[in-house]
């Protein structure tokens, strides 16, 4: 029987197995729980998982949040106890972490505007703003406001409370020397530093009783020279365990002052806490430690436990992407998970820009309520064209309802763009996914027919009822869609992206790219440039490199990656080329700077779709469905080229509407 599945004391209670999900906030909810988060729980709880964060729970008017739950409110209470009583019939038990984010929050609250706190005045490094430095009389608030979350969260059901004193929050801030400059009895040394959050675990004790859980999400290293190392870390938390019983320590790294610590993404080690987390147990044998990075892969879990390095196993992104995880781990199924590529995009990118969290290889993760048949009504033959993401995930899944599906690709292997995304540095997880689809469609019957050029004939000969069209997209090296073309007057003769990533030896020692593209697509051809040494000077007529890389997280690890190698960029520029020059054009100002001559100018641009038989993939769609008489459905980048997540989810609508 693996360890795993052995009940672990937590406090007042007993979670039945060893593998939990830690807090992430998925903004299914606004203000208080609702029925969308309970599903996505309870799917969890029924696929294995044993005990659950939920996150940031609010205690504050001063934190409050759109998208985020609301600890003060007492109409949390009913909602969290709907929601607890559903997870608790699953089977599993449920925390809640009580939070305020301190310099992290936005001066214009659901509410109207108010000021956003820290323990000193200092510029807030997510928004920028200018910080109001608590004072005692906000502390005792703030205090108060804690200890009465944790009562409501008592009375709402929840099994215990997790108090957030790490990822750069409130009071994570007065722990720390980057945001903590008081001079008063908050500040300065250890003693000064920990009093808030040893106050506000004392008053949290004192209201719940002893008969209740309380731990703690603590920081093991905000990774910053003028910060807190690991060696501090485990000094505070002694300090706080003298102050008040603490049952549990769950873990965490960094701040928003490198935020990549706090959602690493495939660029970081998956270990990235390991050592860390082993030392903090080390130290107090006591009491459960939740590892959080800390196995190797998912499917070392068990060896986290086994070896003594942690006393629970927190596979967060996991169990969004594969929601039987824990099940498959428990049982030994482990060939058979959906693997997180942890790029970051339907998660973190989508909670980044105020949408509702999803998965970009489950995209069931948070439409737990969208009833899914099990099987189509009427069973038919389909036959796919292109076996990229969107092809694969379209045939696996019309498959898994019960459809006889052919898939046609051109190639000698599957992935399509895939193949080369996970050659990029840093990105090689992109690979897990495209095993995993064809794993699954092999298991589910497609029938994967590879070397095919998938021309109206051959669709004929697969004698379909229906058609797929997810032919992709291409990289051109001619179009440029900026308001501020990338090219001034004459085109200089240019490489398209995927030819000088298939072979960047060829291209010389000094490669120009001219970006007017900008997204993680350009990122991973610029990331893949500068990774074969050659010397990389980029221009783009945006106002900053890479504009719409904008999850925080992977932005820092590219850029710091970029700059690590023979790497220039000029911003606000267009290029000219002629007469055997190479000039830069500034675009606001007009003047003109002579560029080095490159061996080599690459046009970064944006994709642009691939259709059938020469024509565009709505042409060509509308012509097989007139001449075969069967539907044609076009899906992913063959209908516009956007990102991983769009190719699968569409994939998967598709298959679903087929069943209705």
């Amino acid at each position: 029987m693996s360890i795993l599945s052995s009940p672990l004391r937590i406090g007042s209670f007993e979670a039945p197995n060893r593998i939990m999900q830690a807090a992430h906030s998925k903004q299914y909810s606004d203000r208080v729980e609702s029925d969308r988060e309970t599903a996505y729980f309870v799917r969890r709880a029924h696929g294995g998982c044993g005990l659950f964060v939920a996150g940031n729970h609010l205690v504050h008017p001063t934190a409050s949040t759109r998208g985020f739950e609301d600890a003060w409110r007492p109409e949390a209470v009913d909602a969290n106890r709907r929601m607890t009583n559903a997870i608790h019939e699953a089977g599993a038990r449920v925390l809640v972490q009580l939070n305020h984010h301190g310099a992290q929050a936005s001066p214009e609250g659901p509410d109207g505007p108010r000021p956003v706190f820290a323990p000193s005045r200092i510029l807030s490094p997510s928004t920028s703003v200018a910080t109001r430095a608590a004072s005692e009389r906000d502390i005792a608030d703030f205090v108060e406001a804690w200890a009465g979350a944790a009562e409501r969260s008592r009375l709402g059901g929840f099994d215990g409370v997790e108090i957030h004193l790490a990822h750069g929050y409130l009071l994570h801030q007065f722990l720390s020397p980057l945001y903590n400059r008081r001079a008063d009895a908050y500040g300065g040394d250890l003693e000064g530093r920990t009093r808030f959050p040893r106050e506000v675990l004392r008053a949290v004790r004192e209201r719940v009783g002893d008969d209740f859980t309380v731990g703690i999400r603590i920081v093991l290293d905000e990774h910053n020279a003028a910060g807190l190392d690991a060696e501090d870390c485990r000094e505070i938390v002694a300090a706080l365990r003298q102050e008040a019983r603490i049952d549990f320590l769950d873990t965490a790294a960094g701040g928003y002052h490198d935020v990549h610590w706090v959602f690493p993404s495939s660029a970081m080690p998956a270990a990235w806490l390991r050592d860390e987390v082993a030392a903090l147990k080390r130290a107090n044998p006591d009491i459960p430690v939740f590892g959080v990075g800390a196995a190797l892969r998912v499917e070392d879990a068990e060896e986290v436990v086994a070896s003594g390095i942690a006393d629970m196993v927190a596979l967060t992104r996991g169990q969004l992407a594969d929601p039987d995880l824990a099940s498959k781990l428990v049982s030994g199924r482990a060939d058979g998970i959906r693997h997180c590529i942890r790029l970051n995009q339907g998660c973190l990118g989508r909670g980044s820009q105020g949408l509702a969290v999803s998965c970009t290889v489950n995209p069931e993760a948070g439409r737990e309520l969208e009833v899914r048949p099990r099987a189509a009504s009427v069973a038919r033959r389909w036959t796919v064209v292109g076996g990229g993401p969107a092809g694969l995930r379209a045939a696996l899944d019309l498959a898994q309802l019960g459809h006889a599906v052919t898939l046609l690709e051109r190639e000698q292997e599957l992935g399509g763009q895939l193949v080369r995304a996970a050659r990029v540095p840093g990105r090689e997880a992109v690979a897990l996914l495209v095993a995993d689809l064809e794993r699954d469609a092999r298991a589910a019957g497609v029938d994967l027919r590879l070397g095919v050029l998938a021309d109206a004939a051959a669709i004929r000969a697969s004698a379909p009822d229906g058609v797929v069209l997810a032919t992709g997209a291409a990289a051109p090296s001619t179009t440029s869609l900026a308001v501020d073309e990338a090219f001034e007057g004459d085109r200089p003769e240019t490489v398209d992206a995927w030819t000088a990533l298939d072979d960047p030896a060829a291209l010389g020692d000094r490669i120009l790219v001219v970006d007017d593209d900008g997204t993680a697509y350009a990122s991973g051809v610029l990331l893949s440039l500068v990774a074969s040494g050659a010397a990389v000077q980029v221009v783009t007529p945006f106002e900053q490199l890479l504009p719409h890389v904008r999850t925080g997280s992977e932005r820092q690890l590219v850029l710091r990656a970029l700059a690590a190698g023979r790497f220039d960029r000029m911003t606000s520029a267009r290029v000219r080329a002629g007469g055997g020059a190479v000039t830069a054009i500034d675009t606001l100002t007009g003047a003109a700077a002579p560029l080095e001559r490159p061996s080599a100018i690459v046009a970064l641009t944006p994709r642009v779709q691939v259709g059938l038989d020469g024509r565009a993939a709505d042409t060509a769609a509308a012509a097989l469905e007139a001449s075969l008489g069967i539907p044609v459905t076009t899906i992913g980048d063959a209908v516009s080229p956007r990102g991983i997540d769009a190719a699968i989810a569409e994939a998967w609508r598709f298959a679903l509407t087929t069943a209705e």
